[in-house]
């Protein structure tokens, strides 16, 4: 009979599989699972985890909604901007779900009248404090730091051509420079004569001066026309329209 002989085989671990929205609706439904405090866990499993069957979706569209999380292909994935909201509260409550058996716990005994809301609510309100203290310290190591950067930079659509430092990023309604709050009030609208511009749009304009040709702009009478978008004075963000060559030349421009 032949001896058998173990093999260590060389290998490199895996993350974990991304989870899918329904994954993670489930996953805040059994979170009591990993707690090691029996109390907790059984209040956990009788609310049901973290949310309710009519908020549990909605937690996560704000977590899209704030680009904490994006979906592709069904999939969630974290952000850099998720990352650092992560980092800057590792360790606290808020990372993790005890937090919510806490404070069921403490809602029946105020039902029950061992405890009292005014109680509750001190409590949540020095809780707050606490993190308005600490989370500024924690965003200061020099690990977040760079993921800040990282974030600022995977946002970046481009140098401001105003003041050369900071960053055009999308700001929701517009396109503005990164360095706001440092003077530079430089803005691009994110919606010309009925065409809503794209980041890919925002990019050339930056990099080249001038877009690709763009079609289905709408005059001020309602007829539609193709037309490239250049500088007409890039420092105050002024720009014109070139139509193209079955056309003629647009000279107004749009601020």
């Amino acid at each position: 009979m032949g001896e058998n002989k173990p093999e260590i085989k060389e290998g490199t671990t895996k993350p974990p599989k991304p989870y899918t929205e329904g994954q993670l609706i489930n996953m805040m439904k059994t979170c009591g699972k990993s707690i090691d405090d029996d109390d907790s866990q059984k209040v956990l499993k009788e609310v049901e985890g973290i949310g309710t069957e009519a908020t549990r979706a909605s937690i996560i569209e704000s977590l899209k909604d704030r680009e904490y999380i994006t979906i592709k292909k069904n999939k969630a994935e974290v952000t850099k901007k998720g990352e650092i909201l992560c980092q800057s509260i590792e360790g606290t409550l808020l990372s993790k779900p005890d937090m919510t058996a806490q404070w069921e716990k403490f809602l029946r005994l105020i039902g029950e009248g061992e405890k009292t809301k005014e109680t509750f609510l001190q409590n949540i309100n020095k809780f707050i404090n606490k993190l308005i203290e600490t989370t500024p310290e924690a965003l200061d190591s020099k690990a977040i730091e760079n993921r800040i950067e990282e974030s600022k930079q995977e946002a970046s659509l481009g140098k401001c051509p105003s003041c050369q430092q900071g960053n055009i990023i999308d700001k929701k309604k517009f396109y503005g420079c990164s360095r706001y709050k440092d003077g530079c009030h430089f803005t691009f609208p994110k919606e010309l004569a009925g065409k809503s511009l794209t980041e890919t749009n925002v990019k050339k304009l930056l990099s080249k001066g001038k877009t690709n040709l763009i079609k289905g702009f709408k005059s001020k009478k309602g007829k539609s026309f193709d037309a490239y978008i250049l500088w007409e004075d890039a420092k105050s963000g002024k720009i014109k329209f070139e139509f193209a060559k079955k056309q003629s030349s647009n000279k107004a421009t749009q601020k």
